[in-house]
């Protein structure tokens, strides 16, 4: 993972608020790294491509405790990243197809929320 990546990201994404790294509001850019980065480490087992997503999901967390110190588990990290991939998907899809997907909320996002599909 590139440090200019990273730094980028913090500029682009992360600075601008708590709900900044919502996949409803990403750009298509960062939208599609995200979920590159995601594939690589879940389908290639690629470690190096876990810093991105693992900041956004932190930043999440930071933004859902507001701004309290956070402490998780390995398998609740895990979890969350899962969910976040789930999440970019939907995201991809309500931006690209006519299906109707509900964004998730800070409140809403990293848990097992209940997803109504309309066309």
């Amino acid at each position: 993972m590139s440090e200019d990546l990273l730094k980028l990201f913090s500029t682009e994404v992360m600075q601008n608020g708590p709900e900044s790294t919502l996949p409803c509001n990403l750009s298509d850019q960062w939208l599609e790294v995200l979920s590159a980065q995601l594939e690589d480490f879940f389908e290639n087992d690629l470690d190096e491509c876990l810093s991105l997503p693992m900041m956004a999901v932190l930043h999440i967390l930071f933004a859902k405790n507001k701004g309290e110190a956070i402490s998780e588990t390995h398998d609740r990290l895990f979890d969350h990243l899962c969910n976040y991939r789930i999440e970019l998907g939907l995201e991809e899809i309500r931006r690209k197809t006519d299906v109707s997907v509900e964004p998730a909320s800070l409140e809403a996002i990293l848990t097992n929320r209940t997803v109504t599909f309309e066309r």
